[in-house]
């Protein structure tokens, strides 16, 4: 069935590593720090920089004339600190967002500090206080899915596909930020993000282009490589278009965003769903006739406002625990009707790490009222992400409830492993909307680059778990059933 794109996006590039000696932005990769996610899940770019990790590339430099000017440079550049592969820079700041690369390995990733590099006598840089990075990733994945195929005479069954291919950049200039992602799938094409930004010190910043959603549990709410149900209906790590800011002071953290709509939809088959994060969508009967679609859906996100708070506090060592709130609320302008309806969604959360282990809880409810054409029903809309869209119920709760256990690895290969087991659960209070839910149990292995995923996924009423993909979080199966999922993922990121 061609509604099946791979769900691999469980991607983490680096984000911003300083030139010179600067420690590596992947701050998961450490085996010697807390649990993957411990200072990020909370707060996108909660994460503090890691320890001894691999040298920035070699400063770019050309030879200049031995003369007045020369010396001035030099002279000027001596009242900084000189970055040497051996020198450990001041940390990154630790609250604010940059932006995570990914979808990927659930382990924050954070804009460092990059520090001015000292001049050497008689040599300059190009261009002064900038900092470049180029990011990639690629990964590949085999499954096997329990579900009968479209035949009718069998399971799905195995199958070994290579994922997606990712490129990006990264940069800073004397405050300024920018940060860019784009993925190439098997059979599409998007962007992941990008942005412009500034920020300043550790207090504020704010950016403007395609960036994450500040709602829930962030930047993940899950371990797994499959997420957890509030990423099916939109509501986490979610990417739009408009405006955040963020604000960080002692254990509190606030966001204020406005976004314009939702991500551009990009390369693909389908109308409007080339596109990472699930949105509301336009599409109509020709891509979704068989699961109960007779006519064009034209509503689309519009004007959304967010705003999240968070607090944490810490105890002995690396625990700590965080508490938080989000809310939304927005419009669904209808093209055919030309009239707007409504959408809000409300979240509270609570993040724990002790001693290696991490627990994640959220509940949130979500209310969709779209101003249809006469005829149309407004129980349910339409969303899509992957390049294939699906029915949602326009209103329900979802709770989620996660749990991990980090141990570090001594051996040359991988620095340590993560077992978990998510769960989530979707409510749906209309008449004829079934219950969905779902629950993976898996183990991660990895290093600062290299991540491995084997999950057991199993889902009732999920479309990626289901013979009955557009209808599953809607009405639901007539005879719903638990269908299995068993996925290993291998990817590099850099």
């Amino acid at each position: 069935m061609d509604f099946y794109p791979l769900l691999a996006a469980r991607v983490s590039v680096a984000t911003l590593a300083a030139c010179v000696g600067l420690p590596s932005a992947v701050a998961e990769a450490r085996p010697s720090k807390s649990m993957p996610g411990d200072e990020g899940v909370a707060g996108e770019d909660e994460d503090e920089a890691p320890d001894g990790d691999v040298e920035g590339p070699v400063d770019d430099t050309e030879e200049v004339e031995e003369d007045e000017d020369a010396s001035d440079v030099a002279s000027e550049a001596g009242s900084t600190r000189t970055a040497t592969a051996g020198d450990s820079e001041d940390p990154p700041d630790p609250k604010i967002e940059t932006g995570s690369i990914g979808r990927g390995p659930p382990i924050p990733t954070e804009t460092p500090n990059m520090p001015r590099e000292k001049l050497l006598k008689g040599r300059e840089k190009l261009v002064e206080d900038l900092e470049v990075r180029v990011t990639g990733s690629i990964s590949m994945s085999v499954n096997y899915r329990a579900w009968p195929n479209q035949e009718g005479d069998g399971p799905e069954g195995p199958q070994a596909l290579f994922e997606r291919v990712a490129v990006g950049l990264d940069g800073i200039y004397k405050g300024f930020i920018v940060s860019a992602d784009y993925r190439f799938y098997r059979k599409y094409a998007t962007v992941h993000h990008g942005y412009i930004g500034y920020r300043y010190g550790d207090v504020f910043e704010i950016d403007a282009g395609v960036h994450r959603v500040p709602f829930g549990i962030l930047p993940y709410a899950s371990h797994n490589w499959f997420e957890t149900l509030p990423y099916y209906v939109g509501l986490a790590d979610d990417y739009d278009l408009g405006l955040k800011s963020m604000f960080h002071k002692g254990g509190l953290t606030a966001h204020l965003a406005y976004y314009v709509q939702a991500e551009p939809s990009q390369f693909g088959a389908t109308q409007d769903s080339a596109r990472y994060s699930y949105d509301v969508v336009l599409t109509d009967e020709t891509e979704l006739g068989d699961s109960g679609v007779t006519s064009a859906q034209s509503n689309e996100e519009k004007h959304t406002a967010v705003g999240r708070i968070a607090y944490e506090w810490k105890h002995r060592g690396e625990d700590k625990t965080e508490i938080g709130a989000s809310g939304q609320f927005g419009g669904l302008y209808n093209r055919e009707t030309e009239r707007f309806g409504t959408r809000w969604a409300a979240a509270l959360h609570y993040t724990g790490w002790y001693r290696g282990f991490n627990f994640q809880l959220e509940g949130l409810y979500y209310d969709n009222r779209p101003q249809n054409p006469d005829g149309q029903p407004r129980t349910w809309l339409t969303m899509g992400a992957w390049d294939a869209p699906y029915r949602v119920a326009r209103r329900g709760a979802i709770v989620v409830g996660n749990i991990a256990y980090r141990l570090p690895l001594s051996g040359r290969v991988f620095e340590w492993v993560m077992f978990y087991n998510d769960h989530s659960f979707l409510w749906k209070p209309d008449a004829g909307f079934d219950y969905s839910q779902m629950n993976t149990t898996g183990v991660l292995i990895a290093n600062r680059y290299v991540y491995i995923y084997l999950d057991a996924a199993t889902g009732r009423n999920h479309p990626w778990f289901n013979p009955e993909y557009g209808n599953a979080l809607a009405e639901g199966e007539d005879d719903p059933h638990w269908w299995l999922w068993v996925n290993l993922s291998l990817g590099f990121y850099m």
